[in-house]
């Protein structure tokens, strides 16, 4: 039996809904860093994130630990909940 059955949890939409996630989340880190007319370089230096990671993030092929989206939040300052909120 699925773990979701057990849990009495909705069944996932697709096998994998952390890469869309991922994606979505991509998109917004995007657009939020283009709005405030940064580069990934620029984004990098500011933040001390490297600069490929960016890229892997906005692209949805590298997830992103907790730690990295509150640097990003406070680094937009934004709060973490506007950063991650209808993903």
């Amino acid at each position: 039996m699925a773990l979701a059955n057990v849990l009495n949890l909705p069944a996932a939409p697709h096998r994998f809904p952390h890469r869309e996630i991922g994606i979505r989340f991509g998109f917004r880190l995007r657009d939020l860093r283009r709005s405030r007319g940064l580069t990934q370089l620029d984004m990098a230096i500011a933040f001390g994130i490297d600069r490929s990671y960016i890229s892997d993030i906005e692209c949805g092929k590298k997830g992103i630990s907790l730690a990295t989206l509150e640097v990003i939040a406070l680094g937009f300052n934004i709060p973490l909940s506007d950063l991650l909120s209808d993903l």
